[in-house]
């Protein structure tokens, strides 16, 4: 059986991949990288999502809603890092965006790890403060 840490390495590899193709090709068809770069976050955020949901963080005990209106402010918070990296970068290799947006994302999905794994898929208060199932 997997470690839940190599099951939210593969559900973020394959966003993060999913992100870096749909943005990579958007930028080589001649869109400009901080467009491209959103329409990637959005074509990401769901495979993004569902994946932890169901996979990284099976039975992590938190309803549908809350995890997903939580790990929506994670990914909220993840653009932004990502879309103020890749801005901040661009002034400094106007020629390589490719690098550029390789390292905004590197950071952003380091934050995401972190928030996701300490909040986002974390059981709400009602959920915590239930008592144990007697057995």
């Amino acid at each position: 059986m997997l470690g839940a840490g190599l099951r939210f390495a593969l559900t973020g590899g394959a966003a993060t991949l999913t992100h870096l193709v749909v943005a990579l090709l958007l930028i080589r068809a001649g869109t400009p990288p901080l467009i491209g770069n959103a329409l990637a976050f959005a074509s990401a955020f769901m495979v993004s999502f569902w994946g932890h949901h169901r996979f990284s963080f099976a039975g992590h005990g938190a309803a549908v809603g809350l995890a997903f209106r939580r790990f929506l402010i994670v990914s909220g918070l993840g653009f932004v890092t990502n879309e103020t990296v890749l801005f901040l970068l661009l002034q400094r290799l106007p020629r390589h965006p490719s690098v550029a947006l390789l390292v905004s994302t590197a950071v952003a999905a380091l934050l995401t790890f972190a928030l996701s794994r300490h909040w986002a898929f974390q059981p709400g208060p009602l959920a915590q403060a239930s008592p144990a199932p007697a057995r």
